[in-house]
């Protein structure tokens, strides 16, 4: 069988939780795969905020990473179920996950609008990649409440084999890391 990489990579800013929040995220990412839902592992546990032209230099990602810090406050929280899609494939794909409750605005996301084609609504942690028609059977996910996350870079490249699209691979750019918060 012979694989070959889709030319249309595309590349999205992502808000990477810390590791211990993405290992929560990861069990949980089991029970789906043991559920019999094959997708689960078809994307890292960070959340999509924005499909992107280019990806983000350090200056621009250290200006999201305020700009997340401040919609967020002190900690951020995910608990209900939900879906977006996603642009992984013209097949139409949903992320699943648990919903993010964060809300930022596309014009003060970056101060480069221009590299921003679209922003995800509403924000997830994904969890599972799955089609339309599976959205209605999942277990429900953790509530997650955290303060430590970055801002970074993701590229993201659907995997063929023939005309079918098998799997996906995926690589998180430089993690600039939100700012610590004091109290709460």
């Amino acid at each position: 069988m012979k694989l070959a990489l889709v030319k249309q990579a595309r590349t999205f800013l992502v808000l990477v939780p810390h590791r211990d929040t993405r290992l929560v995220l990861r069990r949980y990412s089991e029970t789906l795969f043991r559920a019999g839902f094959t997708g689960a592992y078809h994307f890292p546990w960070v959340s999509p905020l924005a499909v992107i032209s280019r990806p983000f230099n350090t200056e621009e990602l250290k200006h999201c990473a305020r700009v997340i810090r401040e919609a967020a406050g002190g900690k951020i929280q995910a608990q209900e179920a939900s879906a977006t899609v996603f642009p992984a494939g013209e097949d139409g794909a949903l992320l699943f996950g648990p919903r993010l409750d964060l809300s930022i605005p596309k014009d003060a996301l970056c101060g480069s609008e221009s590299k921003i084609t679209s922003v995800f609504s509403p924000s997830v942690i994904g969890s599972c990649l799955l089609s339309e028609g599976e959205i209605s059977e999942l277990p429900s996910p953790p509530r997650l409440s955290f303060r430590a996350a970055a801002a970074a870079n993701m590229l993201w490249l659907p995997l063929r084999s023939g005309g079918k699209i098998i799997g996906y691979k995926w690589k998180i750019g430089k993690l600039i890391w939100l700012a610590p918060t004091h109290g709460n």
